[in-house]
Formats: C-alpha cells, sequence, structure tokens
C-alpha cells in the first residue's frame, strides 16, 4: 500500500513526466462526456421517477403501512409515507387520522417517564415534514390540517431530569416537568421550530421557522423568536372565520395574513 500511496502522491505533484502525463491523462476523463441527445436525457428522466413512485408506493402499501398500522392505535384512511417509515420508539399510544402525509426520517418518541401510556394523536389532513419529532411522555395532540414543516420538534416534557446526579443515574424525568402540548386545527408549524411542554397553540396560528415556543400562542396569531413573541395577527377573508370575543376562533380554512397597524 506504501508503494502505491507514494506513486499517487507523485502523479499529484506531477514530479517526472509520465506523472504529469497520468495526470493529465485524468483530467481529460473526468471531463469527458458523450454526446447523447436531450430527449435521452427526458427519457432517463421520467423512467427513472416512475419506476420510484411505482416502488415506493408497492413498499408503502405492502410494507410501510401494514407495520405502521399495527404499530398505531388508530390509522385512518388514505395514509401516505412520502419516502421510508418513521421511527417510533417507546410503546405508546399512537394516532392518525385520516389523509395524513408522513414525510422522511419522522420520530414518535413514546418511552414510558411518567404516564405509562404516552399520547401522540394526529388529527386528519395532517402534513408532517421531513425529520420532525415528537417526544411525548404524557401527551401530544396535533388538531385537524395542521401543517408542520421539515425539522419542526414538539415535546411535552424535558426528557431528564434537571438535577445531574438523576441524570447520572438515569431516572426519568420529574413528574412537574410533563406537561401536554395542543396544537389546535388549521395551525403552520414552520421549519425547525420547537414546541415546549405545556404549550398550546390557538386556532389558525403560524409558528415562524426556528421559533422557540415556550408559553402558549392565541388563535389567529404569528409568532416568532427564541423565546416566540407575537408579531402579527391573521385576519381572515371568510367572515365565518374570525376571532371572537371571548378569544377563540370561528373555524374556516380561507384566510390570509395581514400585518398589524400601528
Amino acid at each position: 500500500m506504501g508503494f502505491i500511496q507514494n506513486f499517487l502522491l507523485c502523479i499529484r505533484k506531477q514530479d517526472k513526466w509520465y506523472h504529469r502525463l497520468l495526470y493529465k491523462t485524468v483530467l481529460r476523463l473526468r471531463i469527458l462526456r458523450f454526446p447523447f441527445p436531450k430527449i435521452f436525457g427526458g427519457l432517463y428522466f421520467y423512467e427513472r421517477n416512475i419506476r420510484l413512485t411505482i416502488w415506493r408506493r408497492l413498499k408503502q402499501f405492502f410494507y410501510y403501512e401494514p407495520m405502521f398500522r399495527y404499530r398505531c392505535e388508530k390509522v385512518g384512511k388514505s395514509l401516505y409515507f412520502e419516502s421510508n417509515f418513521p421511527l417510533l420508539l417507546g410503546y405508546g399510544n399512537i394516532s392518525v387520522g385520516d389523509r395524513v402525509v408522513i414525510s422522511g426520517n419522522v420520530t414518535f418518541i413514546t418511552s414510558y417517564k411518567v404516564n405509562p401510556n404516552p399520547i401522540v394523536e394526529i388529527g386528519d389532513d395532517v402534513y408532517i415534514g421531513h425529520a420532525t419529532v415528537f417526544s411525548s411522555a404524557d401527551k401530544i395532540k396535533i388538531g385537524d390540517r395542521v401543517l408542520i414543516a421539515m425539522g419542526a420538534q414538539f415535546y411535552d416534557n424535558n426528557n431528564h431530569p434537571l438535577d445531574p446526579q438523576a441524570r447520572a443515574e438515569k431516572k426519568p424525568v420529574e413528574k412537574e416537568n410533563v406537561a401536554p402540548v395542543t396544537i389546535e386545527d388549521d395551525v403552520w408549524i414552520g421549519a425547525n421550530a420547537v414546541i415546549l411542554k405545556g404549550v398550546t397553540i390557538g386556532k389558525g396560528s403560524i409558528i415562524a421557522l426556528a421559533s422557540v415556543v415556550s408559553k402558549d400562542v392565541p388563535p389567529m396569531s404569528i409568532v416568532a423568536g427564541n423565546p416566540a413573541k407575537v408579531v402579527k395577527k391573521i385576519s381572515s377573508v371568510s367572515e365565518n372565520f374570525k376571532i371572537t370575543d371571548d378569544g377563540n376562533a370561528i373555524d374556516k380554512n380561507d384566510n390570509y395574513i395581514n400585518d398589524i397597524k400601528d
């Protein structure tokens, strides 16, 4: 191996004439391209897409979905996995509604820490983005028509005790550091947002990307930052979806964002 490594180093340094020749030959081979007509590129592109789509659907129907339905307490109709099978840790209760789309590398953690049967409950028409994490020691509830962007994280607990000695002894998180998370209907969670224990996000609200939410979010609000704060309110095109005097949102989907006026 020493001889080969020395020879390759000599080629890179181009010590001799034949080293220079080999070096230039390798460079020419690296940039060599065959003159394929553009139609071949199109055929290859669509052939690959069709083949992968058929393979993903077969894998989902005959492999992923039966496993997921076996593991979950409830799975509604028209479940769709965009890519690979989610990581399922623990033996708590997972419930998934109708027409839910789960992207790749999603993690469900329902391990026993305080509650012997921690829960993750997903509503109808929910999109769960790539690398989303649900960590439940009690209950995480996601409402209907919620959009969860990639990298979002939901924790209803601290995962580990605050006391370093307790962590060293691998003790479970303290009961007072566990509180349920509730995401109400029509919420949009931005990429890499973190939702912490005890938080309720009101209907129709938007969590900006990379926000850390440690307090309740009112309905029809946009929050951003670390810690997240309300930066905008959301108005609606529809008269059937607005904030009432008691702070509740009347439930319709047709909404748009208006800046808060000074």
